[in-house]
């Protein structure tokens, strides 16, 4: 008999904590688990790609602020499914998700993805209030449980590191493809191409990496930048920066759903981010063979061996993010073999499998399968 998983989360976007929920979705052993969605705002661009395969995706429209009138729509999903087990990502569903779930009396486990330094006395207090009725809490990186455990106060037992996986050796674009996106883009062949991939928003600051292209351009480098992804701060960064855009240095794609092709098109990745879980970008990219620059903050240690597999450089610094790129540029060998090294990291760390047999385990835990 199928067990009916319910995810909750905002919505079906670009974000990492997003393509986790849609890999499990995908991934789960579908003769033993039947998996639902629940998005607390709309469903988001990535969710048609879900419901081609059956799976059953509800959305509440909920708007910003408290609104107690999700916990009884939620909960009357719960009832309606026979929904066993409930699994929540972020802090809007992580709280509503799990007051609905403990008022249904179905249980519930929560991932953490961020290191939410912006939580205050009182969200810590209703971190460690739910926390009593959640039997684990998973977490896509060690630093992630050193904050939970130290800062918030959640028992470190209690805690579940699953990092977040992909799938090794995704298949390249062709050169078809590449040539389109290209031309699409402008792109003289030939001239490398630097991206910046992420919600534009503060704690990505894409300002700082492009202050890093800006300086690399001073020095006289040939290239073309692009941030890949949509955000509130979008006009505010092309304003600011309408020089490299008519110059055709920097272009902004918007919200894109063939980012892997974008992928093949990019030689390295610059993640500027001021704080970071466990970032699925910089797993891409990896996966890729890509090598990345990105700040050293969060789970990206993690991840990046620095001077083999990528590198890392202090948060905010657009000098070293600069020089550190500039290095990869000047010695493809080099940025061959970190990208190499990076894939072979992937491969035996951080696979999709990896992660969806730990979540499962996790499952069974919970319910006390097998």
């Amino acid at each position: 008999m199928e067990i009916n998983v319910l995810y909750i989360i905002w919505s079906l976007g670009l974000g990492g904590a997003e393509q986790v929920v849609i890999h499990l979705a995908r991934g789960l052993d579908k003769n033993r688990f039947n998996v639902l969605i629940c998005c607390l705002n709309d469903e988001g661009p990535f969710a048609g790609e879900l419901q081609k395969s059956d799976i059953k995706i509800f959305a509440l429209h909920k708007k910003g602020g408290i609104d107690f009138s999700v916990i009884g729509k939620i909960r009357k999903i719960i009832k309606n499914n026979k929904v066993a087990l409930v699994h929540t990502h972020l802090w809007g569903a992580n709280v509503w998700g799990r007051l609905a779930a403990l008022i249904a009396g179905v249980p519930v486990i929560i991932t953490e993805h961020n290191i939410d330094v912006w939580k205050r006395w009182h969200h810590k207090i209703i971190d460690r209030l739910l926390s009593l009725g959640t039997p684990k809490i998973c977490v896509v990186s060690d630093k992630v449980k050193q904050f939970y455990a130290k800062e918030v106060g959640i028992p470190a037992a209690k805690i579940h590191v699953v990092y977040n996986g992909i799938t090794p050796n995704p298949p390249a674009a062709g050169d078809g493809e590449i040539q389109k996106l290209r031309a699409e883009f402008h792109i003289p062949s030939g001239t490398p191409v630097l991206a910046n991939i992420g919600r534009l928003v503060p704690a990505k600051a894409n300002h700082v990496f492009i202050e890093s292209v800006r300086i690399l351009r001073s020095r006289g480098l040939a290239l073309c930048a692009l941030i890949i992804g949509d955000g509130p701060l979008k006009e505010d960064l092309m304003r600011a920066n309408a020089d490299l855009v008519d110059k055709g240095v920097l272009k902004f794609t918007g919200l894109r759903k063939d980012v892997p092709a974008l992928l093949d098109l990019t030689d390295i990745s610059v993640l500027s981010s001021t704080r970071e879980g466990f970032s699925v970008v910089i797993l891409e990219c990896m996966a890729k063979g890509i090598p990345v620059v990105a700040t050293d903050v969060g789970g990206n240690s993690e991840l990046i061996i620095d001077g083999q597999t990528g590198f890392l450089v202090p948060c905010g610094d657009s000098g070293a993010l600069a020089e550190r790129a500039e290095k990869l540029l000047q010695n493809p060998a080099l940025a061959r073999q970190m990208g190499e090294e990076a894939k072979r990291i992937v491969q035996e760390k951080f696979s999709l499998e990896r992660m969806i047999t730990q979540t499962q385990q996790i499952y069974d835990e919970v319910l006390k399968v097998g």
